[in-house]
């Protein structure tokens, strides 16, 4: 049963708090308990999340302000849950933060924390509601408002999150996907499986990579996959086991891994039924039982795909199904991605982190802007955006420009223009039509088609051939006349790296450089290896991972704030 938490507003006529000597008082109200209990735990509504608990009669639940807040303060300083509930117990500086003057009040347990956790993941499977962003938001919008932080100018960055698994060969990612199922089949049922396969319940059997000759590893891996398609075949059609989650990978992982092998040539009434399906063939003809005689034919069913063919997004782990590949400047990863944007205003008294996106690892930046966009404009009233070239691209700069945000890139994607050469970007323009080239000439005949988006102009033979430029211009010499042709597209890029050499926008471009120190001083504590599986858990994690980088940067400048002050009045008696 959902019920708020009112008691933090009632005032307590003696407490421990009350009780402390007063630089214990000073020390606590002007630090971060005081800062976190008054712009976060404060600012948490409850009522959004009153669908996570029964409508009925039930116990009341613990405290939602108290269980945000400690999920957000374990992530903060990268405590474990074990910390988390001795802090709760012990910590007055924390209690203080969430709202309890006095040490022991209420009792806190494990399992509290995980159901909470669980209920959030339900919730937004559910809904596609994420209420720790939700919390985030009201966090952020809060702190603009309180500290007039101008949001007009921001900057963005990605980084890799490593997944909580281990990283599996294609041979242990069969041999696991097989120990897991088998070790959900009952002993009866697991006794009409061959022996070949069933020994793959028994954990010696795991890790074969370790064991094999690198020779044998590929013949290996083409039996596994081979009784991998046996369980499959044997099981599909069984509801008491097909809608295990085992089940789902074993199936998983040969749609990924392998391609399918028409099981008879001549079988053509059978390959129409299944000419959609990219998948393997069942394996009807593999030993089937441990009565059958060993020397019965034994065909192969599938054949192994080639490494580069197999998807970003197939299975790296059972633990943690989500987690997809990537590779990048020939390193890999396996995880997640999280995109981070924050002011720049250099007239901002500190910048606050106004965005955090997780996804998997094969989501690129562009797709990670285009769903925050919007909401940066419209919330933060961002007008300039920092990013590098991962973030450029023709859509994603129309729907940029459509909400009044101009993109500046550090980098540029595509060839350089050798030095010698004059770059498109020194023409003049006005729209679409150029007024004059580098050199000051105006082309005598011109036209844009809006339907490709290209230019076509040409000089007259005369006004070029004088020219002391022509030899680096980008116009081409025809017959009679000279003329040139290009896309929008090219016309923007060339624009952009003539505008890339003045000093003064080089200096503007310098603030890009503040987040990579933003993404250090998120993950410098914890590095960027989550300890939690599945993409809404590694999400929520993050995002309050933020939420506490924003409260120790105001919680910094509110202390140099106050020393400032405080040397200014010593000052005035000096």
């Amino acid at each position: 049963m959902f019920r708020k938490n009112e008691d933090y507003k009632q005032e307590k006529l003696n407490s421990t708090v009350k009780n402390l000597p007063t630089k214990a008082k000073e020390l606590l109200y002007n630090n971060w308990p005081a800062v976190f209990y008054e712009h976060v735990f404060s600012n948490i509504d409850e009522d959004k999340f009153a669908d996570l608990y029964s409508d009925g009669y039930s116990r009341p639940n613990k405290p939602v302000n108290e269980l945000v807040s400690l999920e957000i303060l374990k992530e903060w300083f990268d405590w474990n849950d074990e910390t988390l509930i001795e802090k709760y117990y012990l910590d007055l500086g924390v209690n203080y933060a969430i709202g309890k003057e006095n040490l022991g009040e209420d009792t806190l347990a494990e399992k509290t924390l995980n159901n909470f956790r669980r209920r959030l993941v339900i919730y937004e499977e559910e809904t596609g509601i994420c209420l720790m962003k939700e919390v985030f938001k009201e966090i952020r919008d809060d702190l603009m408002d309180e500290f007039e932080i101008d949001g007009g100018t921001q900057r963005m960055d990605s980084t890799f999150i490593q997944a909580n698994i281990k990283n599996l060969t294609r041979l242990d990612l069969f041999v696991k996907v097989l120990h897991n199922f088998l070790n959900d089949l009952p002993d009866d049922e697991l006794e009409k499986i061959p022996d070949e396969i069933s020994k793959f319940r028994e954990e010696k059997n795991l890790n074969l990579t370790y064991r094999l000759k690198r020779k044998k590893v590929k013949e290996k891996l083409e039996e596994l996959a081979e009784f991998t398609a046996w369980i499959k075949d044997r099981f599909e059609d069984d509801e008491k086991y097909n809608m295990l989650k085992s089940f789902e990978h074993v199936c998983r992982v040969l749609d990924e891994q392998c391609y399918r092998i028409a099981e008879l040539e001549d079988d053509e009434e059978y390959e129409e039924e299944n000419e959609e399906e990219q998948m393997w063939e069942p394996a009807k003809k593999f030993r089937g039982s441990k009565d059958d005689d060993d020397d019965s034919e034994q065909k192969k069913n599938v054949e192994l795909k080639e490494p580069k063919d197999v998807p970003s997004d197939s299975l790296q782990s059972t633990h943690d199904d989500e987690a997809t590949y990537r590779e990048k400047n020939g390193e890999s990863y396996q995880g997640y991605k999280s995109n981070w944007c924050e002011t720049c205003s250099e007239d901002n008294p500190f910048q606050i982190i106004t965005e955090v996106q997780v996804d998997t690892n094969n989501t690129e930046d562009v797709q990670m802007l285009e769903s925050s966009v919007d909401e940066l404009s419209d919330q933060t009233n961002m007008e300039d955006l920092i990013n590098d070239a991962g973030y450029s691209g023709k859509d994603i700069e129309e729907k940029c420009g459509e909400n009044g945000v101009t993109q500046h890139f550090s980098g540029i994607k595509g060839k350089q223009i050798e030095d010698e050469r004059i770059p498109l970007g020194e023409a003049e323009f006005d729209g679409h039509d150029m007024l004059e080239c580098p050199e000051g000439h105006q082309p005598c005949r011109q036209e844009y088609y809006p339907n490709n988006k290209r230019y076509w102009g040409r000089f007259e033979k005369e006004t070029c051939d004088n020219c002391k430029l022509r030899e680096q211009c980008f116009v081409v010499e025809r017959n009679g006349f000279y003329s040139y042709g290009f896309y929008h597209r090219q016309r923007i890029t060339a624009e952009r790296r003539a505008l890339m050499k003045d000093p003064e926008y080089k200096k503007f471009l310098q603030l890009r450089a503040g987040a990579e120190s933003m993404i250090n001083e998120v993950y410098h504590k914890t590095g960027k290896r989550t300890r939690y599986t599945g993409k809404i858990k590694v999400k929520n994690s993050t995002i309050v991972k933020g939420i506490g980088v924003n409260i120790k940067r105001v919680t910094r400048y509110l202390k140099e704030k106050k020393l400032e002050n405080e040397f200014y009045v010593k000052s005035l008696f000096q």
